[in-house]
């Protein structure tokens, strides 16, 4: 019976780390070394079966493959990137020190990986634009009854976040705008200075502006 059969059949199961780690090679042993299992009893979360912590420490640096075996069955553990780790073990009784018994240490020769050429990377994948992403325009008039047109454009930059860009025109110089926004479901909110705003989408051509600061403004605008 291999050793990972013996596992696979026991009632008090851990999961093993693989044979062959990508960047350990346990099927190439290439020293000894020593090791050590702490147990540490958990409080069991299923009726009649009983659980308990494994830390294993081992005098090899990294890649040390223990072998131990635990009321006769045997297991195994790989610690890849250091010396020490910890596992998991259940069982219908108690489990102690006095139950891990044959204990033995192997160093797995330590295999590199090949780094990816910079030309055959994957290629990341573009952001995918929103509704907003675009230009939209809409004239209306502000609390205080000037009348303004605003035209705006969204564009994408991140999972969540968009640019802003734009100029706001009525009856003084033309204003620009240059911000950056919060997308949350259908509402794009942004501060610009000191002014709050968001634009809601209606439909896919149009959506209600408003914005807050000084005085306020609220329009349906048209994406162009």
């Amino acid at each position: 019976m291999s050793l990972h059969q013996a596992c696979a059949q026991t009632a008090a199961s851990t999961t093993p780390a693989p044979a062959a780690d990508p960047s350990c090679d346990c099927q190439q042993p290439v020293g000894a070394c020593s090791a050590s299992i702490a147990v540490k009893p958990v409080e069991a979360t299923t009726l009649g079966s009983y659980a308990a912590e494994l830390k294993f420490t081992s005098s090899a640096p990294a890649c040390s493959k223990v072998n131990y075996y635990v009321d006769g069955t045997p297991y195994f553990n790989v610690l890849v990137s250091g010396n020490t780790g910890t596992d998991s073990i259940w069982g219908p009784k108690q489990i102690g020190r006095s139950n891990i018994t044959e204990i033995s240490c192997q160093v797995c020769k330590q295999v590199s990986i090949t780094p990816v050429p910079e030309d055959k990377k994957p290629v990341k994948s573009e952001l995918k634009p929103t509704l907003f992403d675009g230009q939209w325009a809409g004239a209306g008039n502000n609390s205080f009854g000037s009348a303004q047109r605003w035209t705006l454009s969204f564009a994408t930059t991140a999972a969540g976040q968009a640019a802003i860009t734009g100029t706001m025109e009525g009856s003084f110089p033309t204003v620009p705008i240059s911000a950056s926004g919060t997308v949350s479901g259908s509402t794009l909110s942004w501060k610009d200075q000191q002014t709050l705003c968001s634009a809601s989408l209606l439909t896919d051509v149009s959506l209600a502006f408003e914005c807050h600061g000084q005085g306020s403004v609220q329009m349906v605008m048209k994406r162009q």
